[in-house]
C-alpha cells in the first residue's frame, strides 16, 4: 500500500467508521451502558474530521481544515466523556465544549495567530486530551481488567505523537506555511494514529467484554437479595483456605435467624427480606476485611475467620450475635427485632481438617444453640 498521507487518512477514517458502528451495535444491545453512545459519537466525529483533512489536502479553502481541527478536538472530548462514563464518573459538558471553542478561536483570528502558533496550540490541546483519557483508564487499573493497559498504550502513544508535533512546531525556525505540513512527520503521525485508532477501538470493546464477564461471574457467586456471597462462593473460599495450608487458625461460624417463619407470618415476606438484609449488613460491618461472609440457605449465614484464635473467634461471633439482638428493623412503619443462633468451630479443635468436617461441626454447634434456647453461641470440638 502506498503510504501517502491521503491513503493513511483514508485508512484511519475506515477504521473509525467501522468501530463507530460496532459501538452503536453494542449500545443497542445494552442501552443502559451510555458510554457506547459516547464512543460511537466520538468515532463518527473523528471520522468526519479525518475526511475533512483529506479534502483539505488538495483544496485551497481553509474551511475544511478549520472544521477538521475543531472536530478532532471535539471527538477526543467525546472519548474522554466515554472513558468517564465507563468508570461511572461525571463528565461536565464544559470540558468537551471549551477546548473545541478555543480551537475555533485560534483559526478565527489568523491575523493574531499565525500558522505556527495555531499548529502548536491545537496539538497541545490534543496532547492534553489524550493524556487525560489515558489517565482515566490508568486510575482504575486495580480492577484487574487487562485491556486497560492496551487503552493506556493506545492513548499514550498518540499523546506522544501529538507532543512531538508540538516540538516540531516549536523547532521549525523558519515558521510553517500551512496548518498541516505535509512532510515525513505527518506520515509518522498518521502511522501512529492508525495503530491508535485500531487499538483504541479493539480494546474499548474488549474491556467492556472483560467487565461484563467478571460481573456475570461475580453475580453467580452472590446472593441477589443481600448482596453478600452465596453458598457456592463460601465453599470455594473455604476450600482455598484449606488448600493453601492456612487451616491451623481458621474458624467457621454458622448463623441462623431464630423463628424466621414467625417473622414472615406476622410481618410478611418483605419484612423477612428486610431482616435478612439487616443481618447480612451487621455481619459484614462487624468482621475484618480478611473475613468472609455468605448466605448459604434461607435464613442461614456462614462466616470464615482466617488467622484467628479460638477465643477471638468466639468474641467475633458474640459481637455479631449481640449486634443483631440490639438492632431494631423498620419495615412499612413497623418495628421489630430478630435474634440469631450460632455454631462455631475452630480448626485447632478438629482432627483431619477438611471442608465437610468443618461445615458439619459448625452445623452441629448451630443445632445445639437452637436446642439450648436460641440466641446463643455454641462452640464445637471434635
Amino acid at each position: 500500500m502506498d503510504a501517502d498521507p491521503f491513503t493513511l487518512f483514508g485508512a484511519n477514517a475506515v477504521i473509525l467508521i467501522v468501530t463507530a458502528f460496532a459501538f452503536l451495535a453494542a449500545w443497542e444491545s445494552h442501552p443502559q451502558e451510555v458510554y457506547w453512545s459516547s464512543w460511537s459519537s466520538a468515532n463518527m466525529t473523528l471520522a468526519l474530521a479525518v475526511i475533512l483533512f483529506m479534502i483539505a489536502l488538495g483544496g485551497q479553502s481553509l474551511l475544511p481544515m478549520i472544521l477538521a481541527n475543531c472536530l478532532l478536538v471535539l471527538g477526543y472530548g467525546l472519548r474522554w466523556q466515554a472513558a468517564r462514563q465507563f468508570s461511572g464518573r461525571p463528565s461536565p459538558l464544559a470540558v468537551i465544549i471549551v477546548p473545541t471553542v478555543l480551537t475555533l478561536g485560534l483559526f478565527a483570528l489568523p491575523a493574531i495567530f499565525a500558522y505556527r502558533t495555531t499548529y502548536i496550540a491545537v496539538n497541545i490541546i490534543l496532547a492534553i486530551q489524550t493524556i487525560v483519557i489515558a489517565y482515566e483508564f490508568w486510575r482504575d487499573r486495580g480492577d484487574g481488567l487487562p485491556s486497560r493497559y492496551g487503552l493506556m498504550l493506545a492513548y499514550g502513544l498518540i499523546a506522544v505523537s501529538f507532543s512531538a508535533r508540538v516540538g516540531q512546531g516549536i523547532l521549525t525556525s523558519n515558521g510553517l506555511t500551512s496548518y498541516l505540513p505535509q512532510d515525513a512527520w505527518l506520515q509518522i503521525h498518521l502511522f501512529v494514529a492508525l495503530f491508535h485508532t485500531t487499538a483504541s477501538g479493539a480494546f474499548a470493546l474488549s474491556i467492556a467484554y472483560e467487565r461484563s464477564t467478571r460481573e456475570l461471574r461475580d453475580a453467580a457467586l452472590r446472593d441477589p437479595l443481600t448482596g453478600i456471597h452465596n453458598r457456592r462462593a463460601f465453599e470455594a473460599r473455604l476450600q482455598e483456605h484449606l488448600d493453601s495450608g492456612a487451616s491451623t487458625n481458621l474458624a467457621v461460624i454458622f448463623f441462623d435467624i431464630d423463628y424466621f417463619k414467625r417473622i414472615n407470618d406476622q410481618y410478611g415476606h418483605a419484612a423477612g427480606d428486610a431482616a435478612l438484609r439487616t443481618c447480612a449488613e451487621i455481619c459484614t460491618k462487624n468482621l475484618r476485611p480478611t473475613d468472609f461472609v455468605a448466605r448459604i440457605g434461607g435464613e442461614e449465614f456462614a462466616v470464615i475467620l482466617p488467622d484467628i484464635s479460638p477465643r477471638a473467634a468466639l468474641e467475633a461471633t458474640e459481637r455479631i450475635r449481640r449486634a443483631v439482638e440490639k438492632t431494631v428493623i423498620t419495615h412499612d412503619a413497623r418495628l421489630f427485632k430478630v435474634t440469631m443462633s450460632a455454631g462455631l468451630v475452630h480448626s485447632s479443635t478438629v482432627s483431619c481438617v477438611d471442608i465437610d468436617k468443618l461445615m458439619k461441626q459448625a452445623d452441629t454447634g448451630l443445632y445445639r444453640a437452637k436446642n439450648n434456647g436460641r440466641n446463643r453461641t455454641e462452640s464445637v470440638a471434635a
